[in-house]
């Protein structure tokens, strides 16, 4: 398991190719699985100040709500999310069959679950791990959110605690910033920052670099343009509490555009092997 903090940043403009509802869902369902399979720890979606028409500014909100649901376990989701259109077509959205979404329904002692605080009383709280029965915690957690939990005890009374493995990929976190994308870098504070455009060198010419950059960083993030002007990381040269790698991660494409969500595949495909 990686020790590393691995953060991908896309832009709100990522949809503005379309508004069919049901091909945007679909399209942020790939970046859904594709964070999962390659174990990224968050995804930040910035505010594209390069799009001029502001075509993608109402989905920076959608597609954190997408992502969001898919990262939640099946027997959670009803609880945690309201009717809303934006979920109208989450039946197409791929299961990500990672270890916090369990399909038993009768976990072991030690086994580790996400849970939904239902309610509390002056003991603890009540919970919700996708048992029969709602389970009970011995600490006060606010209510009606999301915790990790690990099974202590499994008897007349199932007792949890707050507790998450540290030795197995457990999910990403979505942050809709509404800022720039400097600002948003802002936030996580990376130590080096990956910025891919295809007007930079190949990875193939700085392979080796690039890897022994990654081996000594212990937070790192990679950026992704959107649909029309592609990524303006302008100014970011210019902070100096992290490190600036521009690369092309797709030399010699056969289109003329690189769509993002290809973009994502393609590139963590890569850093894969450099060690994400």
């Amino acid at each position: 398991m990686h020790k590393k903090q691995v953060s991908i940043f896309i832009p709100d403009s990522f949809l503005a190719e379309t508004s069919d509802l049901k091909l945007k869902t679909s399209k942020v369902g790939l970046i859904g699985r594709t964070l999962a399979v390659f174990r990224v720890d968050q995804v930040v979606i910035y505010k594209d100040l390069s799009d001029d028409n502001g075509k993608g500014r109402n989905d920076a909100d959608f597609i954190a709500n997408i992502l969001s649901y898919m990262n939640t376990p099946q027997y959670l989701r009803k609880r945690a999310f309201p009717i809303m259109h934006d979920l109208k077509h989450v039946g197409i959205l791929p299961p990500l069959r990672t270890p916090y979404h369990p399909t038993d329904a009768n976990p072991k002692v030690g086994d580790f679950r996400q849970g939904f605080t239902i309610k509390r009383n002056k003991k603890g709280t009540f919970v919700d791990i996708g048992m029969e029965n709602l389970v009970f915690c011995k600490e006060q957690l606010s209510v009606n959110k999301i915790y990790s939990f690990k099974i202590t005890k499994l008897a007349k009374e199932v007792i949890v605690t707050p507790d998450e493995p540290d030795d197995i990929y457990w999910g990403y976190k979505t942050l809709s910033t509404h800022k720039s994308l400097k600002n948003s870098l802002k936030l996580v504070n990376p130590d080096l920052v990956i910025s891919t455009t295809r007007y930079a060198n190949t990875i193939n010419s700085i392979f080796n670099e690039l890897k022994s950059k990654i081996e000594k960083s212990k937070n790192f993030a990679i950026l992704f343009g959107g649909p029309y002007s592609g990524l303006n990381n302008e100014g970011l040269d210019t902070i100096s509490s992290w490190e600036l790698v521009n690369v092309n991660t797709i030399p010699h494409q056969g289109t003329e555009t690189v769509r993002t969500e290809e973009a994502v595949i393609s590139t963590l495909s890569i850093f894969n092997l450099l060690g994400l």
